[in-house]
């Protein structure tokens, strides 16, 4: 199956070298647009003090997220990429996901306790239980989101890549 037919390259000869070198640079190119799209997006919150702009920056920075993990989904890549993985490094990505998700969810849990209590509270008693309550239910419902965002999709990924290598050897 053929994505982009009109930038296929089936007749040309391509060096190895120049296409890894080519791929390196459209990986720092990938990464540069994420970091600037962060830093726009913390920017505008902290400094311009907006949160409505911000929407082109999310829209970019998932897009191009959930277009690589479809890609390499797809390709068989993202199964691999996970066996070299676990195979190089002191812990396996299926448990960083686990606690990937588990920190997002308790981070955020943290700013939205800390925020209800500065924002809305009128005493250091009212701020203390605006805190605890507001970080306890943050706590049952992003841990177990961000849990599922980062290894159910983990998960489903790198099975669905297994499957797409299986097809691909058979």
């Amino acid at each position: 199956m053929r994505w982009l037919p009109w930038v296929s390259s089936q007749n040309k000869q391509v060096d190895e070298r120049v296409v890894n070198t080519q791929n390196k640079i459209y990986k720092e190119i990938y990464m540069l647009i994420m970091l600037i799209c962060l830093g726009s997006v913390i920017v505008k919150n902290a400094v311009l003090d907006t949160d409505r702009l911000v929407i082109t920056e999310i829209v970019i920075m998932l897009a191009t997220s959930l277009y690589y993990l479809i890609r390499s989904v797809s390709l068989g890549v993202y199964s691999d990429a996970v066996e070299v993985h676990d195979r190089s490094s002191k812990f396996k990505m299926s448990t960083k996901n686990i606690v990937a998700g588990s920190l997002l969810g308790l981070g955020l849990a943290l700013f939205f306790g800390f925020r209800s209590a500065i924002l809305y509270a009128d005493g250091t008693m009212q701020s203390l239980w605006y805190f605890i309550l507001v970080f306890a239910a943050s706590l049952m419902i992003y841990i177990p989101v961000f849990l599922l965002l980062t290894f159910g999709l983990h998960t489903a990924a790198n099975k669905a890549s297994t499957h797409v290598n299986k097809d691909e050897l058979e």
